[in-house]
Order: structure tokens, then sequence, then C-alpha cells
């Protein structure tokens, strides 16, 4: 069993699986794969940002008094509109990290993914 911090816990997690030492090559994932899931990855965190922008804009009306200009609702068709460009924008940009975090959990090499326990170290930098 390894011992291991998760958000000030110490956890156990089953020591992984031996490997066979005669193939320690970790073959890249398919171009053609790799590729369709950062545009699924991408499209994700954007529906993901789209989302957290109309719930914000819908907080701003609901705490906003009588006669502001945040409760009038001409133009909410065109702030939706402006609120999901900037969400695919900023997207694009991976600007949460959600997209990166999406890629690597579906583009692990087989020999990692091999032990469902911790499919990637909790530190980036503790890969090797």
């Amino acid at each position: 069993m390894d011992n291991r911090f998760l958000g000030g816990l110490l956890i156990n997690t089953p020591s992984p699986a031996p490997t066979d030492s005669s193939d320690d090559s970790i073959k890249p994932a398919n171009p053609d794969y790799v590729k369709k899931v950062n545009e699924a990855a991408v499209k994700m965190e954007g529906l993901f940002i789209t989302q957290m922008l109309k719930e914000m804009r819908k907080s701003t009306e609901q705490i906003s008094p009588e006669g502001s200009i945040f409760k009038d609702k001409i133009g909410t068709d065109m702030l939706d509109l402006a609120d999901t460009m900037v969400a695919d924008s900023m997207a694009s940009q991976r600007a949460f990290g959600i997209a990166d975090m999406v890629v690597r959990q579906l583009t692990l090499p087989a020999s990692v993914s091999a032990n469902p326990a911790m499919p990637f170290p909790l530190n980036p930098r503790e890969r090797s």
C-alpha cells in the first residue's frame, strides 16, 4: 500500500501492479483520437463557461434593485449570444484548464491507466 496525501487527508492506495519489464515503452495515443478528444474537451469547457456566465447574469439580475439596468429584459438574447461567444473564446484559450484535464485523463498511456486506483499522479511533476 502507498500512502498519499489528498487535501490534507492521508489515503491508502494499492501499490501499482508489477509490469512486465520487457516492454517499458509508453506508446502514444492515436493522433486522430487525440485530435477528437481535444476538440470535444474544448467544446465541453465552452459549455461549462457558458453555463457559469448565464448563472452569474441570473444572480446579478436577482440581487439588483428595481429599475436597475440589470433587471431590464431588453437585449437578453443578445447578451446570451455574447456570453456564448466569450465562453467559446475563453475555452479555445483553455482559460480554466478543464479541457486540459479532460484531454490528460482520456489520453493516458495504457501502462499508466492499468492501475484504476490511481490513474495518474496527484502531482503532475511526479510522472516519470
